[in-house]
């Protein structure tokens, strides 16, 4: 009789234990995480699921657009970028060639110089109406951020502000330039136009300021570029 009993008292113990465990588990999922009114919604598989959120570090308002292309824009003589610089060079490499609807074919022939061989004025002029045809009527724009280092299936082609931004980022072949019709955050803003009036932005820009605005990031942590 009493080993009897002893196994019903444990066998009610175990029950107890595991109904506690379950009990708490279900606590634990149901309940929302702290500081926070809403509880946690799982996905299936029970990984949580992760929302973007406002309000961060780096937001971007219209306002910061405003400026930036205000800036761009003061000071400036317009026409096309200056031999020697960075960003002329960028401008060239990435636009002076044929978009076709399979990509972007570089020109791969002697640069006219003076000397030849070296970027002349010739290549700019060539380059810069390549850049402006594509800000324009961008054929491979990147997709942009609603904010700074949210995951890539969040991001968006077109954030509907009505902006078109060339921005730069070091890419393993060195410095590399994308059109974006959507805040390039955490990149290197170099122009931004309306994309109603892209020649508005080309016949006052000043290219001091385009070149300074590759040594910033834009909505993003400073990033020295190598």
């Amino acid at each position: 009789m009493a080993r009897a009993a002893n196994r019903i008292l444990v066998s009610a113990v175990l029950a107890a234990a595991t109904y506690s465990s379950s009990q708490l588990i279900t606590a634990f999922v149901a309940s929302p995480a702290a500081g926070s009114s809403q509880p946690l919604h799982l996905r299936p598989g029970g990984s949580v699921a992760l929302h973007a959120r406002g309000g961060g570090e780096y937001d971007i308002s219209d306002a910061d657009i405003e400026k930036f292309y205000a800036e761009l824009t003061t000071g400036g003589s317009g026409g096309d970028a200056p031999k020697g610089g960075v960003v002329t060079e960028l401008i060239v490499k990435f636009f002076h060639g044929e978009y076709t609807p399979k990509g972007f074919k570089r020109y791969s022939g002697l640069w006219k110089g003076p000397p030849p061989g070296n970027i002349g004025k010739k290549d700019i002029a060539v380059g810069m109406v390549g850049l402006k045809e594509q800000m324009k009527n961008p054929m491979f724009p990147v997709k942009g951020g609603v904010g700074y280092g949210i995951d890539e299936t969040l991001k968006v082609m077109d954030d509907g502000k009505g902006w078109v931004w060339l921005a730069a980022e070091m890419s393993p072949g060195g410095l590399a330039v994308d059109l974006f019709t959507s805040v390039p955050y955490g990149k290197r803003a170099l122009l931004v136009a309306k994309r109603g009036d892209v020649d508005e932005m080309f016949s006052k820009v000043n290219w001091d300021v385009a070149l300074g605005n590759i040594e910033k990031t834009f909505g993003g942590p400073l990033i020295k570029q190598r």
